[in-house]
């Protein structure tokens, strides 16, 4: 039985003669009566499967699938690229790979999920020249991807069956109420597809039935890494118990603005996407509703719902376990499909770090090494980015601060911190603390915007021989810093900026400290180049060995003498100007 191979052959017959009849329309636009000869010069290494002349219908006709993916890639310089972008020239070469695979596929059918990523390819190039007829295969691709087999005695395979209306509507998910969202199976609210996603939890890896859940029964991960400086800076604002006191509907309005306003413009191009063709991928969620894979589809999904009016629902599949019980191995799960089995999520830096140093540090859920293994990254990376954020807790913990992770992020000291770590290790115990100290007055008082810039002249500057008066400088300055500070109690971040602001001549005083010390940096070394230069001229001479002297012919040995010969000279010349300006 070839049941998806028939939907992909559908879909063929109806983008087949649209796209030929395009094809032929813009050769015969741009070549007029000669269309079919440059058709026929155009394909003549499949000139055989093509009539030599006869009617326009029937010319367009004889171009099946596969000649007109080829006219359109070797026309494309000269006619295609006008009348079509570059999509559906990568849309038109995907599909002469699935006209390939269907031609030679014998009795076998077709994988499912490869005959709906076959139908969408071909919805989405058909989108290019007939919309009529991609929203025909369309509907093919929706048949396809919510059909149910009616065969299965399994109940939750039959399509959602009109039952009242119960739980989630009236109550809060996240207390609890529904403990198993599989209860509402063929309601309105939830049925199952027949996708299957493949999944490894707690060390076991096995295909899960994917379901279609409306996004009302469904509520967002708080302990989702891409948004926990949003956390902290709502917790700093309404209070640290502030989201658990919340009802569903304001607790997912709150954490959607979160996601949405991390990265606004993914979130944008994400929601198009899923509007134009649906959710390619499924998610993972918790048997009580908890999202664990999916934030933002699902953000795009309810996003999509306020615009259209059109009820979502939010493919994925359903894990029967505890979030208390098994949290770790839902960590670890998380972990795996964020970071392994997909593309790595494009997370902002202070997130990331933040979720890690939780999840490792604060709550201890996680090894360094087991979210390594997770995240499929090296320990070394995982430490790196763990002692990162430890000191940007510690400067969070400076400016009065604690936890206030959001500033850190608006401040974007990620990288200057980052890059700061290589020294402190290198540093004496003091000489850390005082180093530390000197960095947080920077960002404190905004004195070096360029954070690369700073970090740069720093590392010259504490790798120089006038390394202590440097710091002792930046140390006085800092005390000054100080005892301005110790009288501000700061709520947030514009409380530091009012700070900075009224300290400028502070400001002013750290990077002129540091422009004296690169002076003098730099002029010592001017002073010492000539002796260095003549030292390294001494050097290179000592390693000639004068045996190999006797190996020379005569020629070389001319040549070598009349180089010592010109170095002579040279050394001599600098000798009489060093001892007439004595």
């Amino acid at each position: 039985m070839q049941e998806y191979f028939d939907y992909v052959q559908k879909g063929m017959r109806i983008l087949h003669p649209l796209l030929a009849g395009f094809v032929g329309n813009e050769m015969h636009r741009q070549y007029k009566n000669k269309w079919w000869d440059m058709v026929l010069y155009t394909l003549n290494d499949h000139e055989y499967e093509l009539p030599s002349g006869g009617e326009y219908n029937d010319l367009v006709d004889s171009l099946d699938i596969a000649n007109c993916v080829r006219l359109v890639q070797r026309q494309w310089k000269d006619l295609f690229r006008y009348s079509l972008d570059r999509e559906a020239q990568t849309l038109a070469n995907e599909l002469m790979g699935i006209r390939n695979i269907v031609a030679h596929i014998g009795q076998q059918d077709i994988e499912q999920l490869d005959a709906e990523r076959y139908l969408d390819t071909m919805a989405r190039l058909c989108e290019k020249i007939d919309e009529d007829g991609a929203q025909e295969i369309r509907e093919l691709y929706n048949a396809l991807r919510f059909s149910e087999d009616d065969s299965d005695d399994d109940s939750s395979l039959s399509g959602p069956m009109p039952l009242e209306e119960t739980l989630v509507d009236e109550v809060d998910m996240r207390e609890g109420a529904v403990e198993d969202l599989m209860t509402l199976i063929r309601t309105n609210k939830i049925y199952k597809t027949k996708i299957t996603k493949k999944i490894t939890f707690a060390g076991k890896t096995e295909l899960y039935p994917v379901y279609r859940v409306r996004i009302d029964a469904l509520y967002y991960n708080d302990q989702n890494d891409r948004i926990s400086t949003w956390i902290s800076s709502y917790r700093a604002e309404h209070g640290a118990s502030a989201l658990s006191t919340l009802g569903s509907d304001e607790y997912n309005d709150v954490i959607e603005n979160f996601i949405f306003e991390s990265n606004p413009e993914s979130i944008r191009r994400t929601q198009k996407n899923i509007a134009l063709v649906g959710q390619q991928q499924p998610g993972v969620i918790l048997a009580d509703g908890r999202i664990v894979d999916g934030n933002r589809r699902v953000t795009c999904l309810r996003r999509i719902q306020r615009d259209s009016g059109e009820t979502q629902f939010f493919e994925t599949v359903i894990m029967n376990v505890d979030m208390n019980r098994d949290r770790k191995q839902i960590k670890l799960l998380e972990l795996a499909i964020q970071h392994g089995e997909e593309k790595k999520v494009d997370y902002d830096l202070i997130d990331y770090a933040v979720g890690t140093y939780r999840d490792v540090v604060v709550t201890g859920l996680l090894t360094a090494e087991e979210y390594a293994a997770g995240a499929n990254e090296s320990v070394s990376d995982v430490k790196k980015r763990i002692e990162t954020a430890a000191l940007i807790s510690k400067f969070l913990d400076y400016v009065k601060l604690p936890g206030q992770y959001h500033v850190a992020r608006d401040l974007q000291v990620y990288s200057m911190f980052i890059e700061l770590l290589p020294m402190l290790s290198k540093c004496s115990a003091e000489d850390k603390q005082r180093l530390m100290q000197l960095a947080f007055n920077n960002v404190l008082l905004k004195a070096c915007p360029d954070q690369r810039k700073f970090i740069r002249d720093i590392k010259k500057l504490v790798n120089d021989e006038g390394a202590a008066d440097f710091l002792a400088e930046q140390d006085t300055i800092g005390k000054h810093i100080s005892e301005n500070f110790s009288s501000l109690t700061p709520e947030n971040k514009a409380d530091l900026d009012k700070f900075a602001s009224d300290n400028a001549e502070l400001a002013d005083d750290m990077n002129a400290s540091i422009e004296r010390s690169l002076l003098r940096m730099r002029t010592k070394n001017l002073v010492n180049k000539p002796s260095e230069n003549v030292a390294k001229c001494k050097n290179l001479l000592s390693d000639i060995d004068p045996r190999l002297f006797g190996k020379l012919d005569e020629d070389e040995k001319r040549d070598l003498v009349a180089e010592l010969e010109d170095l002579s000279r040279m050394a001599e010349g600098f000798r009489k100007m060093l001892t007439e300006s004595e």
